[in-house]
């Protein structure tokens, strides 16, 4: 296993738990959005590679067996969230932030993770309604749209990954230009 997958299961832990746990014990907030930002994030950052494709597979499925969640909710959502940001990589020619070398990409990177965010909750929806729940209703999906509390937890917590993971991935030439 290498140095960075190690450091991406380390940061899934601390978002599982903090998300999970931490977060609405302090605040009382909603909590469970962590995972689908952590993979949005990963998609952005490290683009669409077999590596990443793999990782996240396992960590939506240890996710989906952890909290409980239906089988194949939150890695249907995972492989949504890649094809589509292979897709837009097709199209826009949109570079990873390990590509960029500025803390300024980090805006764009968090409007396009918030996007795939907000994608992949919706295909969680749809695979858990047409598969699981066939009663669930849209207005659970729009409940996360329009809850500033939800969408104010899920801006903070991809900031912070990106950041991370920009901190932890940059090149010894980046580095440089961090100090």
């Amino acid at each position: 296993m290498k140095l960075k997958h190690l450091a991406i299961i380390i940061v899934w832990v601390i978002i599982f738990i903090g998300d999970g746990a931490v977060l609405p014990a302090l605040t009382g907030l909603p909590s469970g959005f962590g995972i689908m930002v952590l993979l949005s994030a990963m998609v952005v950052v490290f683009g669409v590679q077999r590596w990443v494709i793999g990782l996240g597979i396992i960590l939506a499925g240890l996710t989906e067996l952890m909290v409980g969640t239906y089988f194949g909710t939150v890695i249907g959502a995972w492989l949504a969230i890649v094809w589509t940001w292979h897709f837009l990589n097709n199209f826009f020619n949109i570079k990873t932030i390990n590509e960029n070398s500025s803390f300024v990409a980090l805006v764009p990177c968090t409007l396009f993770g918030l996007g795939l965010f907000g994608l992949g909750e919706g295909v969680l929806w749809v695979i858990s309604r047409l598969v699981y729940e066939p009663g669930l209703s849209i207005v659970t999906l729009f409940d996360v749209f329009h809850s500033s509390a939800i969408l104010s937890i899920v801006v903070i917590e991809f900031v912070m990954i990106l950041f991370v993971f920009r901190l932890i991935y940059s090149s010894r030439n980046d580095q440089r230009l961090l100090y």
